[in-house]
């Protein structure tokens, strides 16, 4: 059975992952070559490690500073994962309390921060990371900014300060990455701004750092770290370099822990997520454990109606991208005198097929292959629909109905 759910609220400001990349692959591959003349120690990085990143954001007025963006990085052998968690997280504390998981950093700094994380995921937390606003900025202008294009002008004029960047391929310094990064239309929400990290993360990793000579570097390290609050020591930054150095931009995942936007009064809470706990163990398997896990936005899905009730794919679409499905197209079948609704297997994959089948659509869609339906193929492809870029086809039949529950 579907289960509808509300989408996670808005996240207000946030430092996003490029910092991360920033922090760690260009500020760090300076440092190594300054410090590691100067210091040995055992290195952390001969197997996979996870290190927390928190963005810090600041509000006039505030008595103290909450973590506005929060990641943990997985960081292995020619692979990094990075796994956001949304601000409003709701999560356990060490003394029992519940409480939003961007109040550590406020109550316990960076160390609090880091226990009730480690505690949320399951997963051991070493090392951390801490950069605000000035920071991630300074470390763009540090890097020599970086070229991106927009594709569509992006105009917020509520932000401070407001946000007006131009559609076009442009050189962004930091303040403009920032303001980039910080972006939230009403229409992709937190979907957009997580595919926008992504883009500033690709183009970060296709430029190099302008750094000629050792005094470059020295430089460089000197002035980013007085951005930059970490338990890392010089050398360790130095041997996970060494690791990113060669990075590539398909060797960098980025996911969100899922959960469910609940507002209640402020007696009780007021808004907040509340994390899904079995699709956070499956992501945190995946990103965090090194699993063979497929997750399910994973899962690319095409949505069809073939049984004449109006609207039925566009709900049924709507209801699979809240379950964390990637809904490419959604539109109508070749006809609409389908007696049986099927999942259509496009890619052959039975753990997605299964993973769809188990989460939403088990009561009454039927697995076939797409020679089983070559008639349906060939109609579909008629009207300008193939299998091409989804896993499976869904085909909303006369026997399928959606639960209003």
């Amino acid at each position: 059975m579907i289960r509808s759910r509300r989408r996670q609220s808005d996240q207000r400001r946030r430092v996003l992952s490029i910092a991360l990349f920033l922090v760690i692959s260009i500020a760090v591959s300076a440092a190594g070559y300054w410090w590691y003349k100067s210091r040995i120690e055992p290195s952390p990085w001969a197997e996979q490690v996870n290190v927390l990143i928190l963005g810090i954001d600041y509000v006039s007025g505030a008595t103290a500073r909450r973590s506005d963006t929060i990641f943990v990085a997985s960081l292995r052998e020619g692979d990094v994962r990075v796994l956001s968690i949304p601000r409003d997280t709701r999560v356990k504390f060490p003394d029992g309390r519940v409480e939003k998981v961007n109040a550590a950093y406020a109550f316990g700094g960076a160390e609090l921060a880091r226990a009730v994380i480690s505690n949320f995921l399951g997963v051991e937390i070493k090392y951390y990371i801490v950069i605000d606003y000035e920071g991630f900025e300074k470390l763009i202008d540090l890097a020599g900014g970086v070229t991106l294009t927009v594709e569509k002008p992006l105009k917020d004029d509520k932000t401070k300060p407001p946000i007006d960047i131009p559609a076009g391929t442009q050189k962004f310094n930091g303040k403009m990455a920032l303001a980039y990064v910080r972006y939230r239309d009403p229409v992709t929400g937190d979907f957009g701004r997580l595919q926008r990290q992504k883009q500033l993360l690709e183009a970060l990793l296709r430029q190099r750092a302008p750094m000629k000579s050792l005094n470059d570097l020295q430089q460089f390290v000197t002035a980013a770290q007085r951005y930059i609050e970490t338990n890392l020591a010089p050398v360790s930054l130095y041997r996970l370099a060494q690791r990113l150095q060669n990075l590539r931009p398909e060797q960098v995942q980025i996911k969100q822990i899922p959960g469910e936007s609940i507002c209640k009064s402020a007696k009780e809470g007021g808004c907040y997520i509340e994390p899904d706990p079995v699709r956070t163990a499956q992501i945190v398997n995946k990103m965090l454990r090194g699993m063979d896990v497929v997750t399910a936005d994973e899962v690319r899905v095409k949505v069809l109606n073939g049984s004449g009730v109006t609207g039925l794919a566009r709900r049924v679409g709507e209801l699979l991208r809240n379950e964390g499905f990637s809904v490419v197209h959604i539109g109508n079948a070749d006809r609409f005198d389908y007696p049986e609704s099927y999942i259509i297997d496009i890619t052959g994959n039975p753990r997605k097929i299964e993973l769809l089948r188990e989460r939403s659509l088990r009561r009454l869609l039927k697995v076939v292959k797409p020679e089983e339906l070559s008639a349906t193929m060939k109609g579909l492809a008629a009207k300008g629909v193939t299998g091409d870029g989804a896993d499976a086809i869904i085909i909303l039949g006369q026997d399928f109905h959606v639960s209003e529950k």
